[in-house]
């Protein structure tokens, strides 16, 4: 006696969907992926600018506590405001003008 052998026929239509499938699934990771990397870079980028900023806030936060002082305050007050200290005397001199 002979053994029969079956041959599995699949349709044209089902291994062509079958490779459709495994193409999209492929383009699918592939553009997934090049989206996380965007976001990687956009998460360093962004954690780089709040860094700085830390920075910056952490030096203002120095400034503001070291300038408290009275020399700071009368200086302030000479040259911004344009204020004297009682005691002081000023003389204007208009010949060079």
């Amino acid at each position: 006696m002979k053994k029969i052998k079956k041959k599995k026929n699949t349709s044209f239509f089902v291994k062509l969907a079958v490779f459709a499938f495994a193409v999209f699934a492929v383009i699918t990771v592939v553009q997934l992926q090049l989206e996380l990397n965007e976001k990687i870079e956009e998460r360093d980028r962004l954690r780089a600018e709040v860094d700085e900023l830390e920075d910056k806030k952490d030096e203002l936060e120095a400034n503001v506590g070291s300038q408290a002082d009275q020399e700071y305050i009368i200086d302030i007050a000479k040259s911004k405001l344009n204020l004297r200290m009682p005691e002081e005397i000023i003389f204007y001199n208009d010949l060079f003008s």
